[in-house]
């Protein structure tokens, strides 16, 4: 007798859930006429071009590249900033193999203000000064691509009236003014 009740009054529900659609489309029909039925929009048509390991191994490579950059960028900012930051004794020890060649020229030419000034600034601005673009770091001229920093050949011998430590660094900054320098020991 109780299965009978439970099944009568389930009975009732899926009637009245039913009515209850049948009046709902009744009074919402005209607007799907005018409107659009707001059915499922289409799926696009995709035939992919490359397999998937094809897909990954590309993925792979461009992720690499772009982490060698990041990492050269790293090193030729930190070694800016090291070489600003450091005293004049220091300097002409620094490694700035790591520097491009513009920047390494720039770097060799700068005072002591001017170098202050780029030491103190933020990385961004240092990646904008090494790479030649609009820097915003007061008191250190912008260093363009464009603009050619001529070299001139330096003398075989320090001038005469510098002291050993003045000589050193002569000779360092002459060493580095060379286009093949640190070549033969780069680390590959």
């Amino acid at each position: 007798m109780f299965k009978a009740i439970a099944a009568a009054i389930a009975r009732i529900f899926k009637i009245g859930i039913g009515g209850l659609r049948w009046c709902e489309n009744l009074v919402l029909s005209p607007f799907r006429a005018l409107f659009g039925g707001g059915g499922a929009l289409p799926n696009p048509e995709f035939n992919p071009t490359m397999t998937s390991t094809e897909l990954l191994d590309e993925y792979e490579s461009n992720r690499k590249a772009q982490a060698a950059l990041q990492r050269s960028d790293r090193d030729s900012i930190e070694c800016v900033v090291k070489y600003a930051a450091a005293s004049p004794a220091a300097r002409a020890t620094t490694d700035l193999s790591a520097v491009p060649a513009e920047a390494r020229l720039a770097l060799l030419t700068m005072d002591d203000f001017e170098l202050k000034a780029l030491a103190a600034a933020g990385p961004g601005k240092v990646r904008k000064w090494v790479e030649g673009r609009d820097h915003g770091i007061f008191g250190v001229p912008n260093m363009s691509a464009t603009r050619p920093i001529n070299v001139a050949p330096a003398p075989s011998q320090p001038p005469v009236g510098m002291t050993p430590q003045q000589q050193m660094i002569w000779r360092v900054q002459a060493h580095l003014g060379k286009p093949e320098h640190s070549k033969e020991f780069r680390i590959a």
